[in-house]
């Protein structure tokens, strides 16, 4: 891949509809292979639509007439009750001969329709059965792999791992010098690895979990009574009412997303900084956004001219760079300006304030000597995982057109995601290529990747029975010799205690009142579990009688003499994975 020194110019003139156009070509080719038929597929979704619609219209019908028939029964009771009344019992009669031949009539109507519309039911089931026959080819040509083929078609530089290894960690580790590890209360959901132009990167989205407070409210009803005079001078004695309320603050826990880029680059490796978004970057060039500007540049210049000690900012002759970008906290002059050079700052400046072809000034970005974390908010709502599954479909057409938004929009929030790293020119001039599977602990599956697993299995899979929030899911692999390992998985999470607590209120009457106020105290619990993985370098394990790696027992003998009787079992990009009982 040529190095992009210009990524929205180079977005619009080059990758969108590149990329756009390799979508659609590889979909068409994987229909070509699949050999389903399309015009039959239509003729058959289209017969489908029809019975859907009729079941509708059925459904309708039906519930209209169950209406009237409740609502003469009703009339029916309702009529002999107030002939029973003002009449002689005889006369209770009149209204049943009256109503009952309407009544059997409609049970007679509805019975009809009722089998009518399961018999409508049931085409509509054996039709859309037909339509998933004639779609299955396809469905099973969906693989893990479609995401990473298509960005190393349209950007060949990008490599894609089949999974986050051990060998991919280590090189983050000890040659960039990643910490490696996520906090307790942060757990991978999904993430993939692999190089940009040589140098390794992590895209991770993470749950992550911090406790915040609550705002618990509560009322209490009082009255009393009061000795009034009335205009006429009488005295006499009222009731008042009034509604106290009261509220507390407790502990409650928060949950979110993150997704971010972790990435390696030896450039610069001295120099430390941060920024975050900046409104500067949304404003025009009217009066008061100029004015706005020109404050913040006033202060920059300021900040520069103060040579106290420890204070080493020196502003940039490009001032709206400075201004828009805000890296104040940098510490190493020299390697900031390699970095970013003039080219580099112009091209940061079209991405922060663009606001058309890509996603403008949404992101963080820390450099910790080589390791770069980049933040861009826009890809908490970008899908990631590009499961298989989720492509599967019974409709060619809506599958045709599933396939290339999702494909596009990834590519569209990941290419934009990186563009931060791309607008800086010396990172591609810096190309690592260290080989990091040259043992067989390097090409294992690494935590971060067991944490992902576990999380696709489902929180609810293994959080404590007692859970009424959501769980933190943290794993640690137990090594073996026989080609796959156990896992230990700790889910983290709350139960939940009924409160209540009485906050003192002054009231109209003169008088203190306890306000009962409802709250839940949460408390920690964990549960561990066990799961089994194992990896398969060919991508193809599709049952558990598909043999391992060693070449000497199958997916399932391996999990039998592992694990016992094994529960619930998913093959997860490389990996097989399977929780025993």
């Amino acid at each position: 891949m040529d190095d992009i020194h210009e990524p929205i110019d180079q977005y619009k003139g080059f990758f969108k509809d590149t990329h756009a156009r390799n979508t659609s070509d590889f979909f068409e080719e994987l229909v070509r292979q699949s050999e389903v038929d399309e015009q039959a597929n239509i003729v058959t979704v289209s017969e489908l639509r029809e019975l859907e619609a009729k079941a509708g219209g059925e459904t309708s019908s039906y519930k209209w007439w169950k209406i009237l028939r409740g609502t003469t029964i009703g009339v029916a009771v309702l009529a002999t009750l107030v002939v029973f009344a003002k009449y002689w019992w005889p006369w209770t009669v009149l209204p049943v001969v009256i109503f009952a031949p309407v009544i059997i009539k409609l049970n007679q109507l509805l019975k009809e329709l009722r089998v009518r519309l399961e018999n409508l039911q049931n085409a509509v089931k054996n039709k859309r059965d037909e339509a998933w026959r004639q779609m299955a080819p396809l469905n099973r040509l969906y693989d893990w792999e479609i995401t990473a083929k298509l960005l190393r078609k349209v950007m060949p530089g990008i490599e894609l791992d089949p999974y986050f290894s051990n060998g991919r960690l280590d090189q983050l580790c000890d040659t960039f010098g990643w910490g490696g590890r996520l906090g307790d209360s942060e757990s991978v959901v999904f993430s993939h690895s692999g190089v940009i132009n040589g140098n390794p990167f992590v895209l991770a989205r993470t749950l992550i979990h911090w406790m915040g407070s609550k705002t618990y409210d509560g009322t209490l009803q009082i009255s009393w009574t009061e000795r009034v005079r009335g205009h006429d001078g009488k005295w006499r004695t009222e009731t008042r009412h009034e509604t106290l309320r009261a509220s507390i603050e407790r502990a409650f826990p928060e949950y979110a997303n993150r997704t971010f880029f972790i990435y390696g680059n030896e450039a610069a490796p001295d120099l430390s900084f941060s920024r975050e978004p900046s409104s500067l970057s949304k404003l025009e060039d009217g009066f008061f956004d100029s004015w706005k500007k020109k404050r913040a540049i006033k202060k920059l210049e300021k900040m520069s001219r103060d040579v106290t000690e420890g204070k080493s900012f020196t502003v940039m002759a490009n001032r709206e760079f400075d201004a828009l970008f805000g890296a104040i906290d940098r510490d190493h002059e020299v390697q900031f300006r390699l970095l970013f050079t003039p080219l580099a700052q112009q091209e940061m400046l079209k991405l922060l304030k663009d606001g058309e072809v890509g996603y403008g000034d949404d992101f963080d970005f820390i450099k910790s000597h080589m390791v770069n974390l980049v933040e861009p908010r826009h890809m908490r709502r970008t899908d990631i995982g590009g499961e298989p599954e989720k492509f599967h479909h019974y409709e060619l057409a809506h599958a045709r057109q599933f396939f290339n938004s999702y494909h596009n929009d990834f590519f569209h929030s990941f290419y934009f995601g990186i563009a931060p790293l791309l607008a800086i020119p010396l990172y591609q001039q810096h190309r690592s290529h260290a080989d990091i599977y040259t043992e067989t602990h390097a090409r294992q599956s690494c935590h971060l990747e067991h944490e992902a697993i576990a999380n696709y299995f489902g929180e609810q899979v293994f959080q404590h029975p007692d859970c009424v929030t959501r769980s933190i899911l943290k794993t640690e692999a137990e090594p073996t010799a026989d080609g796959g390992r156990s896992v230990r998985v700790t889910a983290g999470g709350y139960r939940g205690i009924d409160r209540v607590a009485y906050v003192s209120v002054h009231g109209g009457d003169g008088r203190s009142h306890d306000v009962p106020i409802r709250w839940i105290e949460y408390i920690n619990v964990q549960r561990e579990s066990a799961m089994v993985v194992a990896e398969r370098e060919d991508g193809k394990l599709d049952t558990c009688d598909t043999q391992m790696p060693n070449g000497e027992e199958t997916t399932r003998q391996f999990l039998e003499r592992r694990g016992g009787e094994y529960g619930y079992t998913i093959f997860r990009r490389s990996i097989h994975a399977a929780i025993p009982h």
